[in-house]
């Protein structure tokens, strides 16, 4: 039957079949889950020719199309005109990727065509496809295994969720009464075999967990090959299928379904934590964590196999709590969500979001085509040097006050989209050229960048008119990736001039409007990239000071870019924040400013009101490394400077509670280990001693030890500890927080300490 429907490609694929090239594209639309094959479609390459054609190379080369039937053919094709020695050009892209970006597909999509139901999927040969603009309502299944130390399967579960419907359910290893929730099997085989009928009963587009490529799915992989039963978890009854790339990191295929793993998807998307593991995290974004309160490198199997032994249910419940909280971790930070807006304002589909460099071909190579240009195989670009960084103006050591912020918005994007900054617009500089502020030449006229980021920055303006986050954020992310992908070895269109003429002219940007202000007698505290600390006047009517400076700063430099460039000025400064009170501090050991360390006292106006708001940015108080004790004496001082209160009254009292060991829970110390905990061998940094010293006498290995300081030296705090090194934690913790802020009054923690204190 004729059908059209609205959808959204979660997962495609390309493989040879009969001679051709097929084209599998799966997803969930308007009408339920369906599957495009696309069997006419022929992929390309080109090859340098000995005579004038229509098209060309970036470095002016005439080329022509060849067109193939099969990859197969293509690399035979392209190894015969390297026998011939004759380069060619974009033959390391694959079919799946040069379909999606020929027909201006990003994900959401218009089908229409004849489709038939099989298998459950709306299905579809060679349709019609237009930009579409669906969201789907996705099904998603999050699923966790237990394993025993002598390589069983002892237990697993899932969790699933859906628009319609959700479902949890565990099964374990062994005799037991089967509840709604809980089932039992007497043989490994019959876990398989439920997980894979579940599969099939609910269908989901994606499949996730943590670390559930690498540990999960590499468990069933083997297992279902140790007893002979393959686990068919694809559509179409596909089987699972794991292959490990040359670095050695596990992949896994999989039919007509998408793999998410939390702590790539997590990466990926630029959420930071200070560990990944799952309880961690858990109890970071949702308050609680696993059943098994492990921590860290926790030997849990003890555990487990107790539980598996005595209390099946309760292992059932720890492992069916691992899956639902990898999905309420996605939700609460709506995860999924921004991984569906990337995938279709990047093009890429939702496995490969984080692929920045494919991102720009989606976006650059069919534009390039259309100008009669062609680019060449990544392998084939001559890497020179890492491209430079911006412009950091050393910090004005003290503590001032009346402190504006100001910073460029989208700095690197609008600064492509001036001086037309793209691969396009440098081979073609000859033709109406336009000269950069660092002398490198760009065309005004042939050029991509620019209107694509003019694109962009329409959408995103749009998305927070609309306060639509998700999408806001995917803009933002391509935009700014745009800059780093061109200044890429991986990336086909590097070329040294691009990077440097975009961060260059940035240097140049800020150097320029730091010189304007203070010409106007303005004191530039601090500046870094893209940002701007400057001093007002007074306090009196900051709100309105601040955005008459900020817009007589764009007036200047829209007119300062026409004038000496003849360019109309797509950048803008924008107010940020405004600190009543701001502390520079130097760096330790010298008297210079510190880069990226600030604390300032922010004021804004809140329903006709001044709150006030403590930040510290690149300060001990931010990072986990140090002490809670130092941590909250950096604080304390910090808030004492800004409220003009008594900072030696509180160390007086803090090296008190030291003395009579009142603060014995804040001495924790904890740092990552960097390197398997066999490599450490000489010069061993206290947390690698820790880790050492636990390990030898418990067996526990932690990649993230805590330890305190002892008169022994590094010692784990699961181990007696008693003789804590005061002295330590005076020196090396709270002397070098205190003597950053004391310096700015000519104190030092030394001196403020008084007579040594018995304890020490």
């Amino acid at each position: 039957m004729q059908t059209q429907i609205e959808a959204f490609i979660f997962k495609g694929s390309s493989f040879d079949y009969d001679n051709r090239t097929i084209i599998k594209l799966y997803g969930q639309s308007s009408q339920g889950s369906f599957l495009v094959t696309i069997n006419q479609f022929q992929n390309y390459f080109f090859v340098e020719s000995k005579h004038p054609t229509s098209l060309k190379s970036l470095s002016g080369h005439y080329v022509e199309k060849i067109v193939c039937n099969t990859q197969e053919e293509l690399k035979a094709k392209c190894q015969k005109f390297a026998t011939e020695g004759l380069k060619v050009f974009e033959s390391d892209i694959k079919p799946l990727e040069r379909y999606l970006m020929d027909n201006n597909i990003f994900a959401q999509i218009n089908i229409r065509g004849r489709a038939i139901m099989k298998d459950g999927l709306l299905t579809f040969e060679n349709p019609e496809i237009s930009l579409g603009s669906f969201y789907p309502n996705y099904k998603i299944m999050s699923f966790d295994i237990e394993t025993g130390k002598d390589g069983r399967l002892l237990s697993l579960a899932y969790s699933f969720r859906s628009k319609a419907y959700n479902e949890d359910r565990t099964i374990v290893l062994g005799q037991g009464i089967d509840t709604q929730d809980v089932k039992f099997s007497l043989k490994e085989a019959g876990l398989l075999e439920f997980f894979q009928q579940a599969v099939k009963r609910l269908d989901p587009d994606i499949f996730t967990g943590w670390n559930v490529i690498g540990f999960d799915f590499n468990f069933l992989d083997k297992k279902s090959k140790e007893l002979k039963t393959p686990l068919l978890l694809g559509r179409n009854n596909r089987p699972l299928d794991m292959f490990q790339s040359a670095r050695g990191e596990w992949h896994v295929k999989l039919e007509g379904r998408v793999v998410v793993d939390g702590p790539w998807a997590m990466k990926m998307n630029f959420f930071s934590f200070e560990s990944y593991k799952l309880n961690s995290v858990a109890k970071e974004l949702l308050g609680s964590g696993k059943d098994i309160d492990e921590d860290e490198e926790f030997d849990k199997w003890g555990e487990i196999e107790r539980r598996f032994r005595e209390d099946k249910m309760s292992l059932a419940k720890y492992n069916v709590l691992d899956a639902t909280l990898v999905l309420d971790i996605f939700e609460k930070i709506k995860l999924l969500d921004l991984m569906i807006t990337r995938s279709f304002i990047s093009g890429m589909l939702i496995e490969r979001v984080g692929g920045s460099t494919a991102s720009f071909d989606h976006f650059y190579l069919p534009a390039l085509h259309d100008a009669g240009v062609v680019a060449p195989n990544v392998e084939d670009i001559g890497w020179a040097r890492q491209a430079k960084g911006g412009f950091v103006l050393n910090p004005k050591v003290g503590i001032h006050p009346n402190v504006l912020v100001m910073d460029f918005k989208s700095l690197y994007p609008t600064v492509i989209q001036t001086f037309m900054i793209d691969p396009l617009s440098r081979m073609n500089r000859h033709i109406n050229p336009l000269s950069t502020p660092v002398g490198l030449t760009f065309s005004r006229t042939d050029h991509i960048l620019p209107g694509k980021i003019t694109e962009l920055l329409g959408r995103r303006s749009q998305a927070k008119k609309e306060k639509n986050t998700n999408l806001s954020q995917a803009v933002k992310i391509l935009m700014n990736s745009f800059y780093g992908v061109m200044g890429s070895n991986g990336c086909r269109f590097y070329q040294e001039d691009l990077p440097d003429g975009i961060t260059g002219t940035g240097q140049w940007i800020l150097k320029t409007v730091i010189e304007y202000l203070e010409g106007r007698g303005f004191a530039v505290l601090y500046g870094d990239t893209d940002s701007l600390f400057v001093q007002l006047p007074t306090i009196d009517h900051y709100d309105d000071q601040a955005k008459v400076l900020v817009e007589e700063v764009n007036v200047f430099l829209t007119d300062k870019l026409k004038k000496d460039f003849d360019v109309e000025s797509k950048l803008e400064i924008q107010y940020d924040k405004f600190f009543k009170t701001l502390i520079l501090t130097s760096t330790r050991g010298n008297d210079e400013g510190a880069k990226k360390r600030y604390a300032g006292l922010a004021v804004k106006t809140v329903d006709g009101k001044q709150v006030e708001e403590m930040v510290l940015t690149g300060m001990e108080y931010v990072r986990s490394d140090w002490s809670l004790l130092a941590r909250n004496f950096q604080y304390e001082l910090i808030r004492r400077v800004f409220k003009g209160e008594d900072v030696q009254e509180y160390i007086d009292e803090t090296l008190k509670k030291l003395e009579r060991k009142e603060l014995d829970d804040q001495l924790v110390l904890s740092k990552r280990l960097s390197k398997p905990l066999d490599e450490y061998i000489k010069n061993i940094p206290p947390h690698a001693r820790a880790a050492k010293i636990l390990f030898e006498k418990t067996g526990i290995l932690k990649k993230r030890p805590q330890y305190v300081m002892t008169t022994r030296g590094a010692v784990p705090i699961e181990l007696p500890h008693e003789d804590i090194d005061y002295d330590y934690y005076l020196d090396r913790q709270l002397a070098p927080i205190a003597d950053s802020i004391l310096a700015l009054f000519g104190k030092s923690f030394e001196e403020m300490r008084g007579p040594q204190l018995s304890l020490f």
